[in-house]
């Protein structure tokens, strides 16, 4: 029998795909080791962006966390002229955020053009955008002004974005350091609890790292709560190479001592590089990357991961909806929620062959979540299985022996056995 979950919450959907066998699997299921720590995974994992959040827009999906990026709520948006500010679009977003019980993460910068030390310079986001304020007071007063207002309601704060990108920063890594060091005074000074996160840093260029690093090095880290990175892998790669990425990142921080917890702050594929055009993925392979990113950063440790985005187009490919309505990764990224929030992850493993398996661990239940990015194959599902879950939303009754397709595209044995 196949069947197909509506979208409903979470604790609905998982009582759906298990209800007729709870007392077997209570009654089977082991407790596991004792030397096992792992942690249950949060819904702020799941993040997105949503350009239209301003004028109340809303995902058909539960996110934890949203990052207020494109979003008409940047610096130039809220402060137009010096003291003048206009709250209209990020009380707005702020508010429909807190609606359905998402947190905010804001990116404060860039700069207005009445404020930049370069005006006429071109930049991503308008002329002057790039620069370095004029004055370091005109930040100041920046920040204070948000923190201020929005104290209890914006739970963190990105000082950046993308500052070791040329089109988006134009100063130097010490100058970043400056504007990290007053964002973070000013916003623990008015929200002691609000999250200072470091400016996002981009990863795939063989520069990009090298800037972080000396923004490390300038003592940038001690200003901050968490360290974010923009894992987007070239056009040719996949959520495995944003893994690489993170690999290569982390080591960095390891060298300047830095320990602190990591943001994927944006996410997407097929980006191509010097106004490349964009990679082309399936739908079928859309849905593979975004479960596939989302296993794999919680496995590899990183707790926020921000989809670029919901309601977007354009150079980056996969996209969540269209017309307002999820697409088939839309629909991924919501039953790759619902397998993994409330969870415990018990991490990811890849056999010589190059099939994955991550292990989630439910009340009673176990699980095992496979794919093989380099080829398809059948296997037979293992002892306890219940249950093969698909990316769809689907499910049909299983029992071990029973024939599993494996491909690029993530599948969920459900068992009783780990």
């Amino acid at each position: 029998m196949r069947c197909r979950t509506p979208h409903l919450s979470r604790s609905v959907l998982h009582t759906a795909v298990t209800g007729a066998l709870l007392a077997v699997l209570a009654a089977l299921a082991p407790a596991p080791p004792a030397a096992a720590a792992p942690a249950t995974i949060s819904r702020a994992l799941f993040g997105l962006h949503q350009t239209g959040i301003a004028s109340a827009s809303w995902p058909d999906a539960e996110p934890g966390t949203v990052r207020l990026w494109d979003t008409g709520t940047r610096w130039a948006d809220v402060e137009p002229s010096r003291g003048r500010f206009d709250w209209t679009a990020l009380d707005h977003a702020v508010a429909t955020a807190r609606a359905h019980h998402a947190s905010v993460l804001l990116v404060l910068g860039q700069t207005p053009r009445w404020a930049s030390s370069r005006p006429s310079q071109i930049s991503t986001n308008g002329l002057g955008a790039a620069a370095m304020p004029r004055s370091i007071t005109y930040w100041r007063e920046y920040v204070a002004a948000v923190a201020h207002r929005y104290r209890g309601r914006i739970a963190a704060y990105q000082v950046w974005n993308e500052p070791n990108v040329q089109t988006f920063f134009t100063g130097t890594p010490k100058q970043m350091v400056q504007l990290t060091q007053e964002a973070q005074r000013l916003v623990k000074h008015y929200d002691k609890r609000a999250i200072v996160s470091s400016p996002s840093f981009a990863t795939r260029l063989r520069t990009n790292i090298p800037w972080m690093q000396q923004w490390l090095a300038a003592g940038g880290a001690r200003y901050v709560d968490v360290v974010s990175l923009h894992l987007y892998p070239l056009p040719t790669s996949g959520p495995e190479g944003s893994m690489t990425l993170l690999a290569k990142a982390r080591a960095a921080l390891a060298k300047a001592k830095v320990s602190k917890p990591v943001w994927d702050t944006e996410i997407n594929y097929g980006a191509g590089v010097g106004g490349a055009p964009a990679r082309h993925f399936s739908s079928a392979s859309g849905a593979a990357y975004v479960a596939r990113t989302y296993l794999l950063s919680a496995a590899n440790g990183v707790s926020r991961v921000y989809w670029y985005g919901w309601d977007t187009s354009g150079p980056l490919s996969i996209s969540l909806s269209k017309g307002g309505e999820a697409t088939v990764a839309g629909e991924a990224y919501r039953t790759v929620e619902d397998w993994m929030v409330g969870a415990k992850g018990y991490g990811c493993t890849r056999d010589r062959a190059g099939t994955y398996t991550c292990l989630l661990r439910y009340p009673g239940s176990w699980g095992k979540v496979v794919w093989n990015p380099g080829r398809a194959f059948g296997m037979r599902a293992p002892a306890g299985t219940v249950s093969v879950n698909a990316l769809d939303g689907t499910w049909r009754s299983a029992r071990r022996g029973s024939r599993v397709q494996v491909s690029g595209v993530p599948v969920m044995i459900r068992t009783t056995v780990r």
